[in-house]
């Protein structure tokens, strides 16, 4: 099976998103408000990160059980089992080297990642219909079940962990990315693979729509639309169905955009796809600069030297990512993972 490109376009620009999102935290300049379109605008990118990020992953675990089915236990063993085994080893590495932020046992998103592999082979034998109603469910369970989320939590809440209790309920339910309702972005990948064109156009102007009222909503009642965390509509940690419903929404007009984008077979656009191959390796290394200046400086820098900082850092991935995936790909954890799983 061919690669799709707009597929590892959307995952170089994920990975992207997550490197804006974290730079962006690390180079905070002084004096930015929250409520300031400067920082609305860089919460909107990284907030979009990570649903893109689950969203692809789920459209790849999919694709790859399905081209799957027939093979024995062995088989799906050898699939499987290094995927977990490497993200959960991953995930242990970013929280090793960002301890001064999270505990180092803290579940993350590749924590979820490798939940949802495990699920994968489950959710692929469901019909369309049947994880279509799941996705609607698990975007509608953070209003369903509030409780669970911990919405009076603070972040130091979520990233800290007490236990083997408290570990499977940061998995599951109030940690930075739990599988409730996060599972709802890998089913969206999966449905994006199976769902025909007239049928996603149909779900995206849904999606537009509702997104829409959420912004009226915020509008008539004078509550905020949306923050990272607090009294708004779309909320981050934890993750609101409002957040959920708008994020999805995006999430699919990008599939569609760069689904029937016509792209050149070099530049910008080639170099992003080279990246989205090497996505699992990018993440995890572009935290080790970050670590590093976060412990070397301490004095936050002005406006325009912060968002030179995170703009540089940024794009600066996009050539070395591509260099390392056409002259040494082989040596990533992609790599890695495909030689364990062959």
């Amino acid at each position: 099976m061919s690669r799709l490109r707009h597929i590892d376009l959307m995952r170089g620009l994920a990975i992207l998103f997550m490197v804006e999102a974290h730079a962006a935290s690390t180079f905070r300049p002084v004096g930015v408000d929250d409520g300031s379109i400067l920082a609305l605008v860089v919460a909107s990118v990284a907030g979009l990160a990570a649903p893109l990020f689950v969203t692809i992953s789920g459209w790849g675990l999919h694709t790859s059980v399905k081209r799957r089915e027939g093979d024995d236990f062995a088989a799906w063993m050898r699939w499987l089992g290094p995927r977990v085994v490497i993200l959960v080893a991953c995930q242990l590495v970013v929280n090793l080297v960002m301890s001064h932020i999270f505990d180092w046992s803290a579940p993350g998103v590749l924590t979820l990642l490798a939940i949802v592999a495990l699920l994968s082979p489950l959710l692929a034998r469901l019909s369309t219909p049947a994880r279509s109603a799941l996705f609607v469910l698990l975007l509608a369970s953070p209003s369903l079940f509030p409780d669970l989320t911990g919405l009076a939590m603070t972040w130091d809440d979520r990233v800290s962990v007490a236990g083997v209790g408290v570990w499977f309920s940061r998995l599951l339910f109030d940690g930075t990315y739990p599988l409730l309702p996060w599972l709802s972005f890998a089913l969206l990948g999966g449905l994006l693979a199976d769902l025909d064109e007239t049928t996603r156009r149909r779900v995206l102007c849904l999606g537009i729509l509702l997104s829409i009222g959420t912004m009226a909503w915020s509008a008539t009642s004078g509550v905020n639309w949306a923050l990272t965390s607090g009294d708004a509509l779309l909320t981050f940690f934890p993750a609101s169905s409002p957040f959920l419903l708008v994020a999805a929404t995006t999430v699919l007009a990008l599939h569609e955009l760069t689904l029937r984008a016509t792209f050149p077979n070099h530049g910008l656009p080639n170099w992003t796809s080279n990246l989205g191959r090497l996505s699992l390796s990018v993440y995890v290394l572009h935290f080790v600069p970050l670590a590093i200046y976060a412990r070397m400086v301490e004095t936050p820098p002005s406006l325009s030297v912060g968002m030179v900082l995170t703009l540089v850092y940024v794009l600066l991935w996009i050539p070395v990512g591509n260099g390392w995936f056409e002259r040494a790909g082989g040596y990533s954890l992609e790599g890695l993972l495909k030689r364990l799983s062959s």
